[in-house]
This record gives C-alpha cells, structure tokens and sequence, in this order.
C-alpha cells in the first residue's frame, strides 16, 4: 500500500542536503512546510518567532532562507518520531468502501503473538484487514460477485512474518561484484551511509523469501565496518522501483522511524587489520565509535546553541552563521536526540559491555542486539537498559565469536523476560525460511506463542510498525499467510501469501488439496524435553532390554528394515547384538534377560532408527573456519599423482562432529580440504570415537573420490570449468594409470563424488558416465532437476547439498527449484520423482546444520512419510557411495522425524555409547 511519504525542510541548491532526512525517503522536507512548522509549533515553544509584521522592526545578520531553514530545524528538534496507536482505527475511518474484498472463512488464526482463534472469519479490501471475528459468513454483509470468498476448512493463518535483519535487495542473489552494496568500507565509520541508496527491487531473492511468508524486512547494512548507515523497511513484493516497496514509516504524521546498524567484533578487525585507515583491535573499535560520537556530540552542542540563541528577539538578530550541519554526523546527531532505532550487531560478551558503555558515555539507547549469542551471559545488563537480542535459533561455528554457543538461547533469553526476535540475515542464511528458525527455537524449549512472536510481533515492535504490522486486526496492513500446517511442523510451507491485502504467491490446486490430509496437523509439536532423566542405561553395556518402543527401523541382524516394525514392541541386547525386536514374540527372550540381571529401560514414545550418516565439506577438519589454526589446512588440489586421504587428518574432539553425534548422526563422510578442483579421498568415520585407535573408528577409509567443478575450484593448473572437466575426464581415460584410485574409479569401484550445482556441468557428467562407465556421483544438485530424467536413464545419483536444493548464492545455482508455492516441487523431490536415487547432506562450510538432517530428510520426504526421510540420510548415501551398512543405532523418546524428540541413547561398535545426551555437552 503506497501513502504519502513524510519529508523534512529543504535547502536551497547553495548548500548540500541535510542528511538527517529519513530512512526510506529520499526527498528532504520542502520549504513551503516551514511556514507551518514555524507558525504552529514556535508559538507554543521556548523560541521566539519573528511576526512578519515585525520584520521591519529588526535587522537579522543571517540570510533569510537560512534563518527560516535553522528555526524549522529548531522546531523539529523537539519532536520524536511516535507509534501512532489510532493509526487504525483512522484508516478505517477514512477507508472506501469501494473495491474487491477478499474473505477468509473457518480459519484457525495464530495470531502474531501466538494467540489462536478457531473459526475465523477474516475480511481484507483496499490494502487492509476490515473484520476480523468469528462470525459466521451469513452473518457479514452479503457479498458482491467481485469479491473473493474462500472456506480455508480450519487451515492456520499468521500475520506476514517480519524479519528485523536482512540484506535483500544490497546483496542481490546471485551475488555478484557488480550488485554487492551492503557495506561501504571506504572507513570504518560511514553513518551518512543508506541502504535505500543500492537496493535492488529486482533481486530474485525478494519474491522467494516472501513465497517462505515473510511479508516485511528490515534490510540493513552490512557489518563489515563499524557504524554501517542507515536501514530501510520493504514490504517483500516485486516492484519496479524501491518506492513501490518502501514502508511509510510516517504514515500517521511526524517524523519517521529511522534505523542505524552498528557493529562490534571479528568483522571488523578483519576488515581493517591491513588498513592504517581502521581498527585492528577491540581496543581500535571502541577508539572509532567513540570518536564518531564525540564529533556528533559536539555538533548536537553547536546545533542547540543555534537554537537556543535563536529563541529571544535579540538572539536572532545577533546570529551571524547559518545553523550547524554536517552530512557525515547528522545521523549521529539524530541518534542522540532519540530520532533512531540502534541495531547493534555483535556476539561476545566484551563486545555487548564496550557498547553499552559507549552508549552510557553519550546518552543514546540501543533498541536491539543482534546476533548476541553470548548474550544469555549478560542478560542482566540488557534487560536493565530495556534492550532486545535478535538472533539465530541454530547458526554457529565458524568463528570464534558464535563458536560453543547454547542451543536453547531463544529460550533463556526469552524467560528472562528480554525482547526476543529470530533472523536469518539474508543471504547468510537463506531469508525464505525464517519459519525454521521458529521450529529449531521451539523444539529446544522455546514455547509455542514465543516461537510465533519471535518472528511477527517483536519484531514489528521493535522497528516501531506494531501500529500496522505484526497482527490481525482491523486496520492493519493486509499481511497474512495461509499455511498447509501448522507452521512450528516440520516442512511447513505456506500455500497462499498476501502483501497489503494483494496475493503475492499461491500454491497450486493440488497442493491445496494434499493439505486437507489428516497428516498435515494444525497443532504446534511438542518441545524437547530439558530434563535428565533417571534410567538404568550406562555406557559401555552390551545387554539391554529397552521397552516402550513405538516404532522400529532396525531389524533382529541389526540392520536397517525394508518396512517398520510397529506397536508396542520390546528390544533385547545380548553380547552387543540385538537378538530381538517386536512385541509379544520378544517375551520370553526378555524373560530370560531379565532373570540374568540384565537391566531393562522404559521408553515413552520411543522409536529405533539406524545411526544416520551424513557427507559434509569439512566435520573432522575444521572446528572454525575463519581461524586457520583450527583446521587441517588446505591443499591447493593439484596434486593428482599422491592424491590426499583425510583419514590421515580426522579429528574426532570438536564440537561440531559431537553435537552431530549427539543429534544421531554416528557416521560421517568428509573428503580432505582443498582450495582448488581436487579434494582426494574422503573417509567414512564414526562421529562417537574418541580417537582413530578406538574401534571402528575409520569405517572405511576410502569412502570416495571428490572433485569441485565450478568457479570456486578455479586454480592456476584447471583455471576454468573446461580445464576442470578436461582434467576429470583425462583422470578417468588417459592418465588413470597415474595411480591405482583413478583405475578403481574408472571400473566403478569407488564413487567419484562431483560437487557443482550447474546442469551443463551436471550434463557433461552424465556423458562422461557415458564414456567411462566410473560411478559418477552429483554432489549440491542445485539445477539438477533440469536434467533429472538424463540423471535418471543414466543412474547417476545426487545428493542434495543443501537439502531443499536451493540457494542461489552464486551465478552457477541460479535456475534452483524454490519450492513451493511458487514451484510444484523443491528439486530433490523432482529428482525423485524421476527415479533418480537422491541423498541429501551438507556442504555448508559454516558447518552446522548436520544434527538436523532427519527434520530436513522429513522436510523433503513430506509428512508420514518415514521411510524415504530414513533412507535419504542413511541407506541411500550408504548405496549412493557403496558403503557398508550401519549396524548403530539410535533410540529416541518422541518422533524423531518431527520437532520434540530427543535422543535416548546411541549404541555403536556393539555397546552402548551415550545415554540421555546433552545437546550441548562439551
């Protein structure tokens, strides 16, 4: 919905514009608005105005349009930007009744603060919601042939979701050098910066992000420099211009909201470590915040000097100078007066401290910390200053700064009574799925109504637009998504989303119709249990009896099932090797366990799967990847003759393969690092060892044979994609003599492993399979159901890296599958489909997401869906790269393949291992 936007007082062409004009406006305020502000404001303030029918009484020093910009200036010091909580009921006062209506019947509303409303009726026209009750549809107002009326048959609605921390629009996807225009890192501190200035309402990512339901975003600078600029508020439609998407943050009258990000920590000692221009230290940091605010101290003290002169006869006449300005510290200026909401991006507690010391230094307030992931640490501090964290539900590891943090920090923030929002920092983490961090934070204890607030009315608060955002309610902005589940479930994906009442994106008919399925729930999941329970399990047992199973994967030889055994069946452990599993047809083996003393473990809701395994980038050889000194290293991927094993390089001590571990991942696959096309041979390794001398601790030390083609392989012996392929082919042809690897993979014998997402390059594999007959293996996919039927005929399988098979981040991703609504299908399912045999992993080399791999499995396999979610993350990567099958397990209380369950024990290498895991357990 497009309004008038607020401007502010306008200089003559003789002097620059005045940078404290606002966030998402371009324009500044035009002259003829002074004459009012002067006329209804002055007379009721300290400073005196002169009457026009007194001018011939006075000699002013100063020009005259210089006098009337300075005391207008004066007269908008006083004021600050407000919430207008009638904002609503005007516009519903003022609203035509003319237009099309949309009606939404027998919904389930979950409202933006988590409050639930069966049977609604809501009604929206013209931009904005005009009813919302539980009255029944005969009893509104009789429809006319042009509105659009729809039973949602007690579908889940939410406000639009609002993500208080992206990037969309300045760093478009794909990334490119040319479109790259988050940070401004000419200096460390560039306050006149604007993000409005270099947004793109053209980056493709803006209609995918909004298709995942989020309807608002704050897209803020970067956090490469220290005080970045200033942030602007879109509404997450297309449009051709940025005016189409901007919010009017003024609507009701009065100044804006405005929005600055600031930045403390690794980011910027790495930016400016080489640089005599920047900080190098924590020590430099504070140096620069504290110099910008005392150069915008001292010109507030000049500027109410001005003023204050200014507010007598005599003072008037006396002034000589125009009133002070400066286009680099205004904004500063204007954050001390209270103009602007502070975003302060920062993770460790040092950080959090030095900030809020600079800010008690200069008397500013901060609104929110984002990122903060030590913020529990110091939660005292912020809640004393009234200020909210913004932050992840599950991003963490690759730097020191967000390295071991808590994986219920939603939770311990939000009980501690701090603001609590979730982000996902597009593109860092792609901005689509903002509802997947509400589920991870919910399932790690975070209640239902926090998990839905975290991403619809905290933040809207927070950036100041809870007046028209973050609720359904009569007046408000026209923001909903209809959802096929309830949107805590695992996989839940939006069928219908509406911005500023206008349908942005829909799901097809028959997605609409698998959704009435009994499988689709419209109740939240549960969260995992925090408590340690007593039980008989210890580790190191080879006997045990565990009763209470629901559901079981694994059959009596250990080995994962063709079918479920279901009901209340029983698991008995002889000598380390289960020697039963099943219901009454176990009574007397367990009888006879139990008169041997062997202990016997009760289960509620507990299901059996096999160990998972899983492929990453670097889990074994790298604890932090922006520190060197934390991983193995990186070869340059050019030396074919003595191709690297990373069985030689495994470690099985951080905190990455033991919290995989303690998620159900017990195997992993990792190939050696490389900074070129040749990784060498990667090893299969179980994630539980404590070191390589512990059994079965290398499962297979040849796992396979791994090659990067694409951009980021490019070295100075394969430069380009053609030399890669070339190189490649030669390997498996002509050279594979060179070593005995390249003649067990051109027999097929050991899978060489691909990892690209382009389909020609995807394409060029299936020919090379062609010609060689080696067990080519596609890694990352992202395009790869362009090609999914050639795929298919050419049983060259994928695994999906990551799961859902769409992030373009890079140029050579870009034609991926978003999913639905705006596709039938994420690309894995197209793969499978198809017929083409599909794992899914992790490539990420931020590298977190693996404990999550059976949600994500579930997440592509669909609800109910259990078998393929299984073999997904563990017989197909054991088939896709010809591994032995896994004879762990894994048992767990509540459905695994849902949010709510946790691991009850893991038994490997015939014992048990661990027992009640804590997620976070060092």
């Amino acid at each position: 919905m497009e309004k008038a936007q607020w401007q502010g007082p306008h200089r003559p062409n003789r002097h620059h514009r005045d940078s404290g004009t606002l966030l998402g406006i371009k324009n500044n305020v035009v002259l003829t608005v002074a004459v009012a502000v002067i006329t209804t404001f002055f007379f009721s303030s300290q400073w005196y105005t002169p009457h026009p029918q007194e001018n011939h009484r006075y000699t002013y020093q100063l020009d005259a349009t210089d006098l009337e910009y300075g005391l207008a200036q004066c007269a908008l010091n006083q004021q600050r930007p407000v919430v207008n909580k009638s904002l609503a009921s005007s516009r519903l006062a003022s609203r035509s009744s003319v237009g099309q209506r949309t009606i939404l019947y027998n919904a389930t509303l979950v409202d933006g603060d988590g409050t639930i409303t069966h049977e609604c009726t809501i009604e929206f026209q013209n931009g904005i919601f005009t009813r919302v009750s539980k009255a029944a549809l005969d009893d509104l107002e009789p429809t006319s042939p042009e509105d659009r009326v729809m039973n949602l048959q007690g579908r889940v609605v939410t406000p639009g979701l609002v993500d208080m921390h992206s990037h969309a629009g300045v760093r478009e996807t794909p990334q490119l050098w040319s479109t790259e225009d988050v940070s401004e890192i000419s200096a460390p501190v560039t306050p006149w910066a604007r993000a409005i200035d270099g947004l793109k309402p053209h980056d493709q990512a803006i209609p995918v992000i909004a298709s995942g339901g989020v309807t608002t975003s704050l897209v803020l600078t970067g956090a490469k420099n220290q005080i970045s600029g200033e942030g602007v508020v879109i509404k997450m439609k297309q449009a051709n211009s940025v005016l189409g998407m901007l919010v009017n943050t003024s609507e009701s009258g009065g100044k804006p909201q405005r929005y600055l990000k600031m930045a403390m920590g690794e980011n910027q000692k790495r930016q400016f470590e080489n640089s005599a221009s920047g900080p190098s230290t924590r020590l430099g940091e504070s140096y620069w915040f504290r110099k910008a605010y005392d150069n915008a101290a001292r010109l507030k003290r000049d500027q109410d000097r001005w003023c204050e002169a200014a507010s007598t006869a005599q003072g008037l006449m006396s002034i000589t100078r125009e009133y002070p300005r400066s286009l680099e510290w205004q904004t500063l200026v204007d954050v001390l007066r209270g103009d602007v909401r502070v975003n302060v991006h920062g993770y460790e507690t040092e950080d959090i401290l030095a900030m809020l010391d600079h800010a008690d230094e200069f008397g500013f307030n901060i609104t929110a910390w984002h990122h903060a992931l030590y913020a529990d640490l110091v939660m005292d501090q912020i809640k004393a200053r009234n200020i909210a964290v913004v932050a992840f539900s599950d991003s963490w590891g690759d730097k020191k700064e967000l390295y071991n943090v808590s994986s219920d920090l939603p939770r311990k923030v939000t009980e501690y009574g701090i603001p609590f929002a979730l982000t996902r920092d597009h593109p860092a983490e792609h901005g689509q799925w903002l509802i997947y961090e509400a589920q991870i934070a919910h399932h790690f204890g975070l209640d239902a109504e926090s998990a839905i607030s975290s991403i619809i009315s905290v933040p809207a608060r927070l950036i100041g637009l809870d007046n028209r955002i973050g609720f359904v309610r009569p007046g408000y902005d026209g923001d909903l998504v209809v959802w096929d589940r309830h949107p805590l479930q695992v996989g839940a994906t939006p069928l219908e989303v509406y911005i500023d009442g206008n349908s942005v994106a829909r799901a097809s008919d028959n997605l609409w119709n698998i959704s009435k399925s009994s499988s689709y729930t419209k109740e939240a999941p549960t969260s995992r249990p925090n408590d340690t329970p007593e039980t008989v399990c210890r580790s190191g047992q080879s006997d045990l009896i565990i009763r209470g199973l629901k559901m079981s994967f694994v059959d009596n030889d250990g080995l994962r099932s063709e079918t479920p055994e279901v009901g209340n069946l029983t698991v008995v452990v002889r000598a380390g090797r289960i020697v039963c599993v099943g219901g009454n047809k176990c009574d007397d083996i367990a009888k006879q366990a139990v008169e041997d003393s062997v202990p016997s473990m009760d289960l509620q809701n507990g299901y059996m799967l096999p160990g998972l395994t899983v492929v990453t980038r670097q889990h074994g050889l790298t604890e932090m990847r922006q520190e060197p000194s934390t991983a193995d290293g990186f070869s340059t991927g050019e030396d074919y003759a003595k191709p690297l094993s990373s069985r030689f390089g495994i470690k099985f001590d951080g905190i990455h393969v033991g919290r995989a571990y303690r998620g159900g991942v017990t195997r992993i696959v990792t190939p050696p690092l490389t900074e070129g096309f040749f990784h060498g041979i990667s090893t299969l390794f179980r994630s539980g060892a404590k070191s390589v001398l512990d059994d079965g601790a290398i499962a297979k030390p040849n796992a396979a044979l791994h090659f990067t083609i694409g951009h980021s392989a490019k070295s100075p012996l394969t430069p380009s994609i053609t030399s890669q392929i070339s190189k490649l082919h030669d390997l498996l042809t002509v050279d594979k003599n060179i070593n005995p690897i390249y003649q067990s993979a051109a027999s097929g014998d050991i899978a060489v492993v691909v990892h690209t997402n382009n389909k020609d390059v995807i394409a060029h594999m299936v020919a090379l399979k062609k010609e060689t007959g080696a067990h080519i293996v596609i890694m990352g996919g992202s395009e790869a159901h362009l090609v999914a039927t050639e795929l298919a005929e050419a049983a060259v399988p994928v695994i999906m890296a990551p799961f859902w098979g769409c992030e373009p981040l890079f140029f050579d991703a870009r034609n991926c599958l978003p999913g639905p609504p705006l596709t039938e299908k994420l690309g894995p399912q197209v793969l499978i489909d198809a017929g083409v045999k599909v794992g899914i992993s992790n490539w990420d080399d931020t590298n977190n997401h693996i404990r999550n791999s059976i949600w994500e499995a579930s997440w592509v396999a669909g609800p109910g869906n259990r078998n393929l979610a299984l073999d997904l993350v563990s017989k197909n990567i054991e088939d896709i790269l010809q591994l032995p099958r896994s004879r762990d397990f894994v048992v767990y209380e509540g459905d695994p393949f849902t949010f709510g369950a946790r691991v009850a024990l893991i038994f490997e290498e015939s014992k048990v291992r661990s027992c009640y895991p804590d997620v976070d357990e060092n």
